[in-house]
């Protein structure tokens, strides 16, 4: 298909990219290397993964993940030493999730310096990050030249309509389980029309060898480990998400799927769109420490949007849509776009679940022109309609503390 070789002309990496992402990775093993001699750090190998190391990285991400594997005798306060001995070599900054690791700057390139034990396929991991190795040689095993290419498409997809990453931040596709989706199926167009097929509680096992049993959106079980599902933090609405545009990018295939416009809208045009809709903006801000680790900060973010939501509907307004965001440098803000209040006359339009084909795809077709949407809310396909006149603007609270109180 021509549109898709326009596309993977943007999306490969440049050979001068390349280069020098080999080059930062030779040198950064040097000087691990020396490190280890000189201080007698107990880690036994070095190695490289993520889609930099998989040569499945889309172009301008360069990031590099290089793994210090451990025996399993030396315990995680050991680690946590040689964590910080290598972070003052490296000039780094210390990071800790579920583990210590160094993020560093190389060249312009940030790499992250993981620590992990050293496991064997099958093996029970000690660690969160025992198993990326092991994803590593066994997408390396899997793939070859076309294949990266067919990969970077997926990913490029998946970036261009809002479901590529697998951080609470967005709670959608890892890299890792994009590759896997193309190692299975076998290609990107192929992907799509599975997934345009896809039901709730779709389970793919590419080994035949899993013992996954939980009740998720999306099952794909680890090739490495039978018992983790890697699709685990894929959220409903992103999974019904990549259902819907598979189906309408075969229905029209189209460059905008990968590469959005950008939209810019300025406070006036803002401004004329919510006196259309009769709504108005709640907004809720939130101060925070901003060494919180950015998953914790999203995840609670995410929990309160949805308090504050409830309270809104609690007090008879009808929430068309809302969101949250943190500069994760200490600001967090919940933002909600609300109508009416008791003498609403926007009405919400329940759709179908959009596993259900033909009449999700009629629920498109049918309410392309209502006042906004069609949108996806959890599983299924949702919509509002005006009946009569615009409804009135919400009433006014004393304070933002009175609706969530």
């Amino acid at each position: 298909m021509e549109l898709l070789e326009q596309v993977l002309k943007r999306i490969r990496p440049t050979e001068e990219e390349k280069r020098k992402i080999r080059s930062v990775m030779e040198r950064v093993k040097s000087l691990l290397e020396d490190i280890r001699k000189k201080e007698g750090l107990m880690f036994e190998t070095i190695e490289f993964a993520g889609s930099s190391a998989r040569d499945t990285n889309l172009r301008g991400s360069s990031d590099i993940d290089v793994f210090v594997l451990y025996p399993k005798h030396v315990s995680m306060e050991e680690i946590k030493e040689e964590v910080e001995v290598i972070r003052n070599y490296v000039n780094g900054e210390y990071r800790y999730a579920q583990h210590p690791y160094v993020v560093t700057n190389i060249e312009g390139i940030s790499v992250e310096i993981v620590p992990a034990y050293n496991i064997s396929p099958g093996e029970k991991p000690i660690s969160a990050t025992d198993r990326t190795p092991l994803h590593n040689k066994y997408v390396l095993s899997k793939i070859n030249n076309k294949l990266r290419d067919e990969i970077r498409l997926l990913k490029a997809f998946m970036k261009g309509i809002g479901v590529y990453g697998a951080e609470v931040k967005v709670n959608g596709f890892s890299g890792y389980l994009a590759e896997l989706l193309i190692i299975y199926y076998g290609g990107f167009i192929e992907t799509l029309k599975a997934a345009a097929k896809w039901k709730y509680g779709e389970y793919i096992d590419i080994e035949g060898h899993g013992r996954v049993r939980e009740k998720r959106p999306l099952i794909v079980v680890d090739p490495v480990d039978p018992e983790r599902n890697v699709a685990h933090t894929v959220a409903e609405e992103k999974m019904a998400l990549l259902i819907v545009a598979s189906r309408e990018f075969l229905k029209l295939p189209r460059l905008s799927f990968f590469f959005p416009e950008k939209r810019i809208i300025d406070p006036q045009g803002i401004k004329d769109i919510l006196i259309d809709r009769g709504s108005r903006i709640v907004l809720l801000k939130v101060d925070y420490n901003p060494s919180e680790p950015p998953d914790n900060v999203w995840g609670q973010l995410k929990k309160l949007g949805k308090v504050f939501v409830s309270k809104l509907v609690r007090k008879d307004n009808i929430v068309l849509q809302y969101d949250v965001f943190t500069d994760e440098k200490g600001t967090a803000i919940v933002l909600v776009e609300v109508v009416g209040r008791y003498t609403a006359k926007i009405h919400k339009r329940l759709g179908p679940p959009v596993d259900n084909v033909d009449h999700a795809n009629n629920f498109l077709d049918k309410h392309k022109k209502d006042l906004y949407g069609p949108y996806i809310e959890g599983f299924r396909l949702v919509s509002y309609y005006t009946v009569a006149e615009k409804s009135l603007l919400i009433e006014a609270f004393e304070s933002v503390e009175e609706i969530i109180k």
